[in-house]
């Protein structure tokens, strides 16, 4: 009997080069995420419950140093339920941001075709490549805003743009885009929790206002804990009740996406836009750029400002990242691969994304007790050493390459059950351009992160916060701040040059599929 092409062959089993290759490439980064994630959250775990001065066990007369659930307790007598209030309460806006305003100009967006969405991921890439936290923390502080109001305008053009992009892709996808769309809501608004309870950089800048004004969130709470009183036991069960829901939501995350069979794929559909579509799509955009403009102008205003007296410092605060990027996401794009690219398991194998999931949202914060604590052990604080980042495999890049890679591998073993010609290229080259945009995002977020230097940083080896935070200590506001020490002008250039062309030319091609992947093609006979 004769295979006709709309026939499905049967699946052939893999032969055993993919099983083995694709388990090899995800044992690197299943090393480095037991050594920098799954230890530093037991040792957090262990310190929460001992008395700990510094790195040091402390005993009280006989006792062993064992403080049983003491440090819970004055963690939560300090404030802790508060400061998680108020993380949530500083994530209420980007929440209706996620879940209303960047859902509605994506779709404004996609009904006025290939024009609409150009003007839209070109726009949209400025705040992108010009968020620079501590920057816009420092000058809304120095205008003398609110924390509230700074934190909300600062963050509202990066949330919007970040959401637009998830949602455009899923708007791609050629058919009902409402899943994809509801799927993709439910991812952000995860992310947006996450990284409102690990929020430090605003809150701490804000720290110098009047008492009566000031608030704190569980990693201010934490540094202030760890670093200025000392009590890393303290600090630790700060970390250990911040740890349990970053947990869990990043497993609820992971599972979502393995459950629903979520992925990328690319297109090219090219549907004819729609002329209406232009007024809301108008509509939006400007009330979008008005607040993003708001938010930014203070920092941008002032991107140039500089500070002969204080030492070069563009070395100190890029190189650090971009080693940090290099490793991080070089170890998760072999994983990503080997996971859902060469898929050594078959149908179970997104299943060995559920490690790496859990730490999907856990930052530096919680872990930063451990990491300092060994630096300062193997006496790296202080050098150059200690600047970089102390993320070794970045799972957000490993597990938005999974999908790109599960997306074209699932392509690939439909068309070969179709008894259609589908090469390993087939797989590999969507991902290349989505690798180079990893790692210039991942150095990008990486060198605005404003805690590990913030712990890390001395002025034996200073970089662009330390110029900032010195600078704000000894002369407070009334200071011109050296802000081009945090992301000078040529950076941001360079940054936004790459993110359109990275936009226009690539992530517009990108779809967000669901569902069995026969779907994504005519019905078969």
């Amino acid at each position: 009997m004769t295979v006709q092409p709309t026939m499905l062959r049967p699946a052939t089993p893999r032969p055993a080069w993919q099983v083995v290759v694709g388990l090899v490439l995800v044992l690197p980064a299943l090393v480095l995420l037991i050594t920098s994630y799954v230890e530093p959250v037991f040792w957090t775990f262990r310190s929460s419950f001992n008395k700990l001065r510094g790195v040091r066990f402390l005993t009280d007369g006989g006792t062993d140093g064992s403080a049983g659930w003491d440090n819970y307790r004055a963690a939560f007598d300090k404030g802790l339920g508060g400061a998680i209030g108020w993380s949530l309460l500083l994530a209420l806006l980007p929440l209706v941001v996620v879940l209303i305003v960047a859902p509605a100009l994506a779709w404004a967006a996609d009904a006025a075709g290939r024009p609409g969405r150009w003007v839209t991921r070109g726009l949209l890439t400025i705040p992108l490549a010009a968020f620079a936290p501590l920057g816009i923390a420092v000058a809304h502080f120095v205008d003398g805003h609110s924390q509230l109001s700074a934190f909300w305008l600062g963050t509202f053009g990066v949330v919007t743009a970040s959401a637009v992009l998830l949602y455009l892709a899923a708007f791609r996808s050629g058919r009902s885009p409402w899943p994809g769309v509801i799927l993709g809501g439910l991812l952000a608004v995860l992310t947006v929790i996450a990284l409102a309870l690990q929020e430090f950089t605003f809150t701490q800048i804000f720290q110098n206002v009047p008492r009566e004004e000031r608030h704190v969130t569980p990693m201010v709470e934490l540094i202030q804990s760890g670093f200025v009183y000392a009590d890393f036991g303290l600090a630790s069960a700060v970390a250990s009740v911040l740890l349990v829901p970053l947990l869990l939501l990043g497993l609820a995350a992971t599972s979502l996406i393995i459950v629903t069979n979520l992925r990328f794929q690319l297109t090219s559909d090219s549907r004819p836009g729609k002329v209406w579509a232009w007024g809301p799509l108008g509509a939006l955009l400007l009330i979008v750029l008005i607040v993003t403009i708001v938010g930014l102008w203070p920092w941008l205003s002032h991107i140039t400002g500089d500070s002969d007296r204080l030492p070069a410092t563009f070395v100190n605060t890029w190189i650090p990242s971009l080693i940090a990027a290099l490793v991080g996401v070089t170890v998760a794009a072999l994983a990503a691969f080997g996971i859902s690219g060469l898929r050594p398991l078959g149908k179970y194998s997104e299943l060995l994304l559920l490690p790496f999931g859990l730490f999907l949202f856990v930052g530096v914060g919680p872990l930063v007790l451990r990491e300092y604590a060994a630096g300062r052990t193997a006496g790296r604080i202080g050098e150059f050493s200690a600047l970089i980042p102390p993320s070794r495999v970045t799972i957000p890049v490993l597990i938005l390459l999974a999908m790109l890679f599960r997306g074209q591998a699932l392509r690939r073993e439909v068309l070969l059950q179709e008894g259609r010609p589908a090469s390993w290229w087939s797989v590999i080259w969507p991902g290349l351009p989505a690798l180079g945009l990893s790692y210039f995002a991942t150095w990008l977020v990486l060198a605005q992160d404003a805690l590990w230097p913030y712990v890390s940083s001395t002025g034996k080896q200073p970089n662009g916060f330390f110029a900032i935070f010195n600078t704000l200590t000894q002369y407070g506001p009334a200071r011109e701040m050296p802000y081009s020490r945090l992301l000078s002008l040529p950076m941001l250039l360079l940054f936004l040059i790459i993110g359109v062309a990275g936009q226009l030319v690539y992530l517009d091609r990108v779809a967000l599929q669901y569902g069995l992947p026969e779907r994504d093609h005519p019905p078969r006979t």
